[in-house]
């Protein structure tokens, strides 16, 4: 082999790999995307299953940006004054971009729900956790299809 071709290889593994290492990070980005998406929905609906339960009103808030919270009851401030039942966002690069500027929440009598949506964001998309009116809760994505998840209509 001359110097020349071995330069060659070396260039196309270094490309392969610099490819590589690009879509595990878009990967990675897009799952941990989807899994505070779906630990949004379950914590939601905790929250419509307590109201249902005990018949009573939950009516959700919350703080949007970097670190964002979603929660019940009287809405703070900032996150770190808020007491309750409350879902913060640990994840640095995952932003808390859109919630429905009318109330949005669950009614205990038949798990009736004032529709809305939350939308969750970071560099790899952005997914919206959307509530009917009948109380069902799903995932969508707004722009193209994120790992499965289908985009919102």
């Amino acid at each position: 082999m001359s110097l020349v071709e071995m330069m060659v290889v070396v260039a196309l593994v270094a490309m392969c790999t610099l490819w590589g290492i690009h879509s595990w990070r878009s990967y990675q980005q897009a799952l941990t995307l989807e899994q505070h998406a779906q630990q949004l929905r379950m914590s939601l609906y905790g929250t419509q299953a307590e109201a249902n339960h005990y018949n009573r009103s939950a009516v959700l808030w919350a703080v949007e940006g970097r670190a964002g919270c979603v929660g019940t009851g009287t809405r703070p401030a900032d996150c770190h004054h808020a007491t309750g039942k409350i879902l913060t966002l640990t994840d640095p690069d995952i932003e808390l971009l859109d919630f429905t500027n009318k109330s949005m929440g669950f009614y205990g009598l038949r798990n009736a729900a004032m529709a809305g949506h939350l939308t969750l964001k970071n560099s790899a998309g952005s997914l919206r956790v959307v509530l009917s009116a009948r109380g069902r809760l799903r995932i969508c994505s707004e722009t193209q299809p994120l790992l499965g998840i289908g985009v919102c209509q």
